[in-house]
C-alpha cells in the first residue's frame, strides 16, 4: 500500500501514530503520500514496521506520482 492509501483509509490519526512510532511526523509523511518527499531506505523501513506491514517498501520508494 502506498502512504497515500494508507492516509485515505486509515485518516491522519493512525497516520500520524505510524509516523511518529517510525521517527518522523504526519507532515513529512504527507509530503510522501502527495510524492513531494521521498523517505530515506532506512525511514521507509521502520514506516512500513511502524505499520505492521501495510505500507509497502517500493511503493514509499517509489518516484512516481501516487
Amino acid at each position: 500500500m502506498t502512504a497515500d492509501e494508507f492516509l485515505k483509509k486509515y485518516g491522519s490519526e493512525k497516520s500520524a501514530a505510524v509516523a511518529e512510532a517510525a521517527g518522523t511526523n504526519l507532515a513529512y509523511f504527507k509530503q510522501i503520500a502527495k510524492g513531494i518527499r521521498y523517505p530515506s531506505a532506512k525511514l521507509a523501513h521502520r514506516l512500513v514496521d511502524a505499520s505492521g506491514m501495510e505500507l509497502g517498501f517500493s511503493a514509499l520508494l517509489a518516484r512516481s506520482a501516487a
